[in-house]
């Protein structure tokens, strides 16, 4: 049986960083081909600009694209992409345009995420994201059929000064991920 999973950072956020770093250590562990995908994108301010924010997800889509050509993922029995916030929405685009028989988990997605209607999803998200209204995206994911996971944190699942919380906020994402894979 052959699994992969692609990791799909946000902007900002690379690989390296928790959420998406011990995300890949999960998925390796149960046996998953870890892909790792790095975007080279302008430098926009996209927070209040809705149309710089969906080029800007098109481009990180682009690259995602060429970034994978040679990955033979329709090949995989079992596929599963987690993406990080502008990766949320590179994911969906991913599972609607070449990969529906993927899975997806989306960590601290961004609204227009939801516009895809990505169905059955993970989604883990900040109450104090400030990237994100929790309560639309609460909204929006239950519209979806999603599993939902709400934890206290910003826009990487952290709270400033919070170290310990902070540890225990990763490990209940891996947690959750586990449960979905």
């Amino acid at each position: 049986m052959v699994k992969k999973a692609v990791l799909l950072p946000g902007v900002g956020y690379n690989c390296d960083k928790p959420l998406l770093y011990y995300s890949g250590k999960v998925l390796t562990s149960q046996c998953f081909e870890v892909i790792k995908i790095n975007y080279d994108l302008p430098q926009l301010d996209i927070k209040n600009h809705h149309e710089l924010r969906m080029k800007l997800f098109e481009e990180a889509y682009r690259q995602s694209r060429e970034e994978l050509s040679n990955t033979r993922l329709n090949e995989a029995d079992e596929l599963i992409f987690v993406g990080k916030s502008i990766g949320c929405y590179v994911a969906c685009l991913l599972h609607q345009r070449q990969y529906t028989h993927s899975r997806l988990v989306l960590l601290t997605p961004l609204i227009e995420t939801f516009d895809l209607s990505p169905d059955g999803a993970l989604v883990i998200s900040g109450l104090e994201d400030p990237w994100a209204d929790a309560k639309a995206i609460k909204k929006r994911a239950k519209d979806n059929n999603n599993q939902m996971i709400f934890l206290h944190g910003n826009h990487s699942l952290e709270v400033r000064g919070d170290y310990q919380g902070n540890l225990r906020r990763v490990g209940e994402v891996l947690d959750a991920l586990t449960l979905f894979v």
